[in-house]
């Protein structure tokens, strides 16, 4: 669980009190409006939270801790949270990972059942669970009297916000009202929030940090694509057939899984994104901002570079775990590509397409002849502001002339 404090960008909302005569209803009817026309258009779930729970003080709750619970679709994380505390005045983001399920915390947690089951938990002064639950006897030592976790019944995940008082006597009745009250129109906001965040995680999961937003902005019809000058690295794993005939289904897909996190870390470390998978392949391109090749050319070496040493590595630890090694091919290229929807009306693909990408791929396929792991075209060489070595002019398939055909030095 990684978190980030956020300091409040605005003065704390002080509203009147339900205490001056305008009774509950109002102050719930006011709250519930609130969140529906302007919270609804706060920048951030923290912000909103933070902004709601300030009102519920100023509208007489006695709130000393509060906590906001979203769930999502993402292969490492289960969901974001928000905490806020009125003292300090203070918000905090949270990224909850998948392993938290699994955690001692979590199955002793106060809101494991609402989580789970969608259940309303209220741990009232004196309950027997301040001193059986881990998380609330911490929240006594804290000074927290009274605990209210409620379920926002959004689909496919139960979300939950929770609520503590530091009052003596715990919330009152009026108090839960006020708070019970907010819940739906809360649960509507989140439930907005919450799918939005989950269609930008999942495109930008299954189809890349460039790409994912593309979509999203409505780039979406067919035959549409926009040029791009953008370095290409082509990689494949060699000999997969042959090992996935030896090793248990189960197997190849650990091994794929391990292969392609040593290439795709890297080139997103440098900027690059993943465009698509192919099998044992990959296909990624780093963009030449305003014009920049030296850059993208220098980025793209780094992440192949570097994804060369993480598999050496892990072959080290497959040798001596008695597995199979494996060995990779890798092609870069300077060029022009077409950028965006190819496809049939209804099964579109964003990609890049283009004789540039053509040349990356010949140039990966060409690795293996010339046994060297890296091979660069003569316009990715002009680029590169590092040492290459030409390896002569070299027939490649599907071109009328031979081409220069470079590598790293220290790979000689």
């Amino acid at each position: 669980m990684s978190m980030l404090a956020l300091a409040p960008d605005f003065n704390p909302i002080r509203v009147r009190s339900i205490h001056d005569g305008r009774g509950a209803a109002v102050v719930e009817r006011d709250l519930a409006h609130w969140l529906l026309v302007e919270g609804r258009q706060l920048e951030g779930n923290a912000v909103l939270f933070d902004e709601l729970c300030w009102r519920l003080v100023g509208a007489g709750v006695d709130l000393a801790r509060a906590t906001l619970h979203i769930g999502t679709l993402h292969p490492q994380l289960l969901g974001f949270g928000v905490r806020w505390r009125r003292e300090p005045n203070r918000i905090e983001r949270i990224k909850v990972h998948h392993s938290v399920r699994e955690s001692e915390d979590f199955l002793n947690s106060p809101i494991r059942r609402v989580i789970l089951d969608g259940a309303r938990e209220r741990f009232r002064p004196g309950d027997e669970a301040w001193e059986r639950i881990p998380l609330l006897r911490q929240l006594r030592a804290e000074g927290m009297t009274d605990y209210l976790a409620v379920p926002l019944a959004l689909r496919r995940h139960h979300q939950a916000a929770t609520w503590a008082t530091d009052a003596p006597g715990g919330f009152t009745d009026e108090q839960i009202e006020i708070i019970c009250s907010i819940v739906p129109a809360l649960a509507t906001v989140m439930e907005v929030r919450a799918l939005a965040k989950m269609s930008e995680l999942l495109l930008e999961t299954y189809l890349g940090r460039f790409v994912g937003p593309r979509i999203l902005d409505g780039q979406i019809h067919r035959g549409v694509g926009e040029r791009m000058r953008a370095v290409i690295l082509s990689s494949d794993l060699r000999g997969f057939t042959r090992l996935s005939d030896k090793l248990p289904g189960e197997d190849v897909i650990e091994l794929l899984d391990d292969y392609f996190q040593c290439i795709v870390e890297p080139v997103h470390a440098g900027g690059g994104d993943v465009l698509k998978f192919v099998g044992d392949g990959l296909l990624a391109i780093f963009p030449c901002i305003d014009g920049d090749t030296p850059d993208a050319a220098a980025a793209a070496m780094r992440a192949a570079q570097t994804g060369l040493e993480r598999i050496a590595r892990w072959n080290d630890n497959a040798a001596a775990e008695r597995r199979p090694a494996v060995h990779v091919g890798m092609g870069l290229h300077l060029g022009d590509v077409i950028y965006g929807n190819v496809g049939a009306p209804d099964r579109l693909d964003f990609t890049a397409i283009g004789p540039a990408v053509n040349l990356a791929s010949r140039l990966e396929g060409l690795t293996k002849r010339l046994g060297r792991p890296l091979l660069c075209s003569r316009d990715f060489a002009r680029a590169y502001p590092g040492k290459l070595v030409s390896l002569g002019f070299q027939p490649v398939r599907g071109r009328a002339q031979p081409e220069e055909i470079f590598a790293p030095a220290e790979d000689l």
